[in-house]
């Protein structure tokens, strides 16, 4: 069994429909304040193949954060 870098969990399973990730803690909803906003930032401010590969590098990057500050994913049918 994985275990994260926190004391405590900043993304747990979903509790609703689906299947992976929700917020946990006010950790988890900045983490996720701060890529909103750089991905908004980057959408606008660059343009074509730096863009996509500044959103890859983002969404890449938010991942790994989850990954590693978040318990196993999941949802209401897989626990």
């Amino acid at each position: 069994m994985r275990t994260r870098v926190t004391k405590k969990a900043w993304f747990g399973p979903k509790r609703q429909v689906g299947w992976g990730w929700s917020v946990a803690s006010w950790e988890g909803r900045i983490t996720s304040a701060v890529f909103i906003v750089l991905v908004v930032g980057s959408a606008l401010a660059l343009h074509g193949t730096t863009r996509t590969a500044s959103l890859i590098g983002l969404l890449v990057a938010f991942v790994v954060v989850v990954l590693l500050t978040g318990d196993p994913p999941g949802g209401p049918g897989y626990r």
